[in-house]
């Protein structure tokens, strides 16, 4: 290895620094502060401390970068350009451009050597926590002696000071040190700098305090030091904790009158100052976008490096499923989770009626923790409650990572956070568990796993009003609403246990995420509820001849719907009954087959024990929503039933009263 103090890693940071200033001017916005302040730090790790190869970027032992501190992107880009990934110097020219590989903030999809989505302050810390975690569970179910090194890649993630002051880190950072992740190394970007002035103004914790409490392994470093960075890293690779290396830096290292301010986090350099910062590093004022033909050469040999020990590596596993067959087998099958025979296991299992959905849903885990092996649930201190828990399988903990259960504790943010990264893992499925309710701690987490479209699930129980007696801190109104608003989102209310069948069946065969919205209390079964049906996401579950009222419903309001419009028919109108589980999914259907359900009935009403924002686009204008528009109280179910109107009699008693010409009803 040639040594991290070589001139030739000086001119790379430069280099990137040049590239900076000169996209973050082309585009007329950007943020130098971080490419100027971190330049050393990307120069070693793309020169010197990652282990991965641009020509096999999807390699499984690959040391992984995430840039939590994702402002600072066109660093990041620089690297990936001069390394040889597939950011070529017509992307940097591009950067922040319409439909351009180099967005404002590095996004997962994009160009190989992103591995997440970043930009929300410290979900990145997270998302590497769950990198780490899911490569320490691969290293465990498949790393056998003598091949002791199948497995031991790296996440480093480079974290500026608003990731570590957001909540989520603390979380993500509490829960890595508890597992003890030896393949976690953290960077802090420390330059005592934010956006709005110096940290000294709102922080004042001792960090390295914080992380050795939480049981990692600290140290604190010169950022601009090519040898201690070095060193650094070094330690860290051999440390048995997860490691954090705070990096003293200067934000904006070389732009004058801006280095060391809050003035160079977000603004652009301008051509004058730029071409000081330029003639101070001797970088040539032209061309712009300039690229020394040594930097060139050292990525050049340091590519074929990498493709060589991405070769080595791949000989070493090639041997490894030789000699042993079996585990190559049920690695094989890790990495194509999803069996033929899924559906009808799936269809025909037999699953208890008339309970509580998440009851059922329990019982379709135990199936699905049999039929998919890459299955991995978790919960937020709650798998007693939200029915999440493998019951075939054990918890994993530090120092044993065979375990199919993740024990999160109270750290729902977080646990979302890195959910994402175990999806980015090779192939895992992970699902986690909480209230509804606390769907709004983890909010911004699930939106960035829909924004990259990757399968996490989250399964939400205690989904109305109607869980009783904890009251209205934990009774859910909005947050059906809150989560359906989310693109690339599925939403699952599921009726009864066919239907729970199928939204489990669908989340394991798509690759966006999916919300399993589930009731504490016991439920109805059906027997008109469809397996089929349910998988479009809307369907006819009731229906009578020459129907004037249609009655669209979800989850437990599936039943009282069916109910209600059975006794409608005693007065003489006939209903159909359209058990709408998943609006994401029935708006994929042709339009015949939306049509067709929907039907053109005079009047059009939705039951939903939620509020009843979204619900116009199916019941029309005119339309009525019986449904949840205020804050819930605490009593016993029957009451809150007798309380909100949510009862067959005080529901036909409503919709015969709309339905009367001259009188008008408002939603509840």
């Amino acid at each position: 290895m040639m040594s991290p103090i070589d001139p030739i890693l000086t001119k790379v940071a430069n280099t990137i620094r040049g590239l900076s200033v000169d996209a973050i001017d082309k585009a007329n916005s950007g943020h130098p502060g971080l490419p100027l302040g971190c330049a050393e730090l990307f120069a070693y790790l793309y020169g010197v401390g990652l282990n991965h190869s641009p020509d096999y970027p999807h390699w499984i032992n690959r040391d992984r970068f995430i840039l939590s501190a994702g402002h600072g992107s066109i660093g990041l880009y620089a690297a990936l350009h001069l390394s040889g990934f597939d950011v070529s110097l017509s992307d940097l020219k591009s950067f922040r451009q319409y439909h351009a590989k180099t967005p404002g903030h590095p996004e997962y999809g994009y160009s190989h050597g992103i591995e997440t989505t970043t930009g929300p302050l410290g979900q990145g810390i997270a998302s590497g926590v769950g990198m780490a975690l899911g490569m320490a569970m691969l290293r465990t179910r498949f790393q056998t002696d003598p091949y002791s090194h199948l497995f031991d890649a790296k996440v480093f993630i480079l974290a500026g000071d608003g990731c570590m002051m957001e909540g989520i880190s603390s979380e993500a950072s509490s829960f890595a040190g508890h597992l003890q992740l030896d393949n976690l190394i953290l960077i802090y970007d420390s330059n005592d700098i934010c956006l709005d002035g110096p940290t000294s103004e709102c922080l004042s914790e001792k960090t390295a305090l914080r992380y050795e409490a939480y049981g990692w392994f600290v140290q604190t470093i010169d950022g601009h030091s090519l040898s201690a960075i070095h060193t650094a890293v070094e330690n860290a690779r051999k440390s048995s904790k997860p490691a954090l290396i705070i990096a003293k830096t200067i934000i904006g290292k070389g732009a004058p009158t801006r280095e060391g301010t809050s003035d160079a986090h977000g603004k652009p350099l301008g051509e004058s100052l730029s071409q000081a910062l330029k003639n101070e590093l001797g970088i040539p004022e032209s061309p712009l976008f300039y690229v020394p033909t040594d930097v060139t050469y050292f990525f050049k040999e340091r590519q074929r490096v990498q493709k060589s020990n991405y070769t080595h590596w791949n000989n070493h596993f090639e041997s490894w499923a030789h000699d042993f067959p079996d585990a190559a087998a049920q690695y094989h099958q890790h990495i194509n989770p999803t069996p033929s025979n899924l559906y009808q296991e799936l269809k025909n299992v037999s699953i208890s009626p008339n309970k509580a959905t998440r009851v059922q849903s329990a019982e379709c885990l135990r199936l699905l923790g049999r039929l998919v092996p890459n299955l991995i649930g978790g919960s937020a201190d709650l798998s007693c409650s939200d029915n999440t828990y493998l019951t075939d399988y054990a918890a994993l903990c530090a120092g044993d990572f065979s375990g199919r259960n993740i024990k999160y504790g109270v750290r729902e943010f977080a646990m979302a956070g890195i959910a994402s990264g175990l999806a980015l893992t090779q192939r895992f499925r992970p699902y986690i568990g909480t209230f509804l309710m606390f769907s709004d701690y983890m909010r911004n987490a699930i939106r960035m796993s829909a924004l990259m479209g990757i399968p996490v699930v989250y399964q939400f129980t205690h989904d109305s009003v109607f869980l009783g007696e904890d009251g209205p801190t934990h009774q859910p109104i909005e947050h059906l609403a809150s989560l359906r608003a989310i693109p690339n989102l599925y939403v699952f209310r599921p009726g009864d246990e066919t239907e729970v069948k199928a939204a489990w069946y669908h989340a394991m065969t798509t690759n966006s995420p999916t919300a399993i919205v589930l009731s504490r209390q016991a439920i109805t079964s059906l027997e008109s509820t469809c397996f089929d049906g349910a998988l479009k996401g809307g369907y006819l579950l009731h229906d009578t001849p020459n129907a004037i009222l249609t009655l669209f419903a979800t989850g437990s309001e599936c039943s009282l719907a069916v109910d209600v419009a059975r006794g409608l028919l005693e007065s003489g109108i006939s209903t159909r009954v359209i058990s709408m589980v998943c609006w994401e999914v029935f708006h994929e259907q042709s339009t015949a087959y939306q049509r067709a359900i929907l039907g053109e009935t005079s009047y059009n009403a939705a039951i939903e024990a939620a509020h009843s924002l979204g619900w116009a686009q199916f019941i029309g204008r005119d339309g009525l929503c019986i449904s949840v528009d205020t804050f819930g109280i605490s009593a016993p179910e029957s009451a809150i039933r007798q309380h909100y109107g949510f009862t067959k009699d005080a529901i036909i008693t409503r919709l015969l009263s709309w339905m009367t010409p001259g009188e008008s009803d408002d939603s509840v």
